[in-house]
């Protein structure tokens, strides 16, 4: 199985919830373990939100998602101010993000999580998940029946 996305959203809060759902819808329909459905949409939700804040008004951004048999790979990329380098400080907290967790948490939920940014060029994030289906998927990329109507 190979499903690919690829979404071009306006600079508006509303984006997030829209890319949020279709991502989910397709990894729901696909037979992903809804807990990891649960991981992908948060950590997605975090990076759709630092395009929206970061990006230059009036300027979309991209999402491309592409789900495979083994995982997915989700990138976000803006056009705007870019959001400079930067670590966690001492006490773990991302000061960087809303609430002090964007980065730490698309960290946490994603097997690889890497963050790129030229001032005043934009910036990317990269997550990638391996996926967990759900005990009543079939197994990925084993032959699919289809039922005929009598």
């Amino acid at each position: 199985m190979r499903v690919q996305l690829a979404l071009s959203l306006p600079r508006e809060a509303i984006s997030v919830p829209l890319a949020r759902h279709t991502v989910t819808a397709a990894l729901s329909t696909a037979g992903v373990e809804p807990a990891c459905v649960d991981e992908v949409e948060v950590a997605l939700s975090e990076a759709c939100t630092n395009a929206v804040k970061h990006a230059v008004a009036g300027v979309t951004y991209e999402v491309m998602v592409s789900i495979s048999d083994e995982q997915v790979s989700i990138e976000v990329v803006d056009s705007g101010s870019g959001f400079g380098q930067h670590n966690a400080s001492p006490d773990g907290r991302d000061h960087w993000a809303e609430d002090g967790r964007g980065m730490a948490l698309m960290n946490a939920l994603s097997d690889l999580a890497l963050f790129d940014s030229v001032d005043g060029e934009g910036g990317s994030v990269h997550l990638t998940k391996r996926l967990r289906w759900s005990q009543s998927a079939q197994q990925p990329g084993a032959a699919r029946s289809v039922e005929r109507p009598r």
